[in-house]
């Protein structure tokens, strides 16, 4: 996987990570303050993989991982989009 590929996907897991903690703020009430969050992708092994090695080599002494392992992504949460070009 080319870091650019990484990096896109981790930017829309985590993006959906977000928009998840948003509809349930008591998830993120469970996460430690300063603690390293480390998404893991069930569906993408690879991704996990790295993911997990990522946070161990830059961990800080004494600092918490928090996994979170997601299951799936949906293709899209936007239903009916339109746009409009002026």
């Amino acid at each position: 996987m080319t870091r650019e590929e990484l990096f896109r996907k981790n930017q829309q897991l985590s993006t959906e990570f977000e928009l998840y903690l948003l509809e349930h703020p008591e998830i993120e009430e469970q996460i430690p303050d300063n603690s390293m969050i480390v998404l893991v992708p069930e569906y993408d092994q690879e991704l996990a993989t790295q993911n997990i090695e990522l946070a161990e080599a830059n961990k800080e002494p004494g600092q918490t991982i928090v996994y979170v392992k997601v299951a799936r992504l949906r293709a899209s949460r936007i239903e009916g989009l339109t746009l409009k070009v002026a």
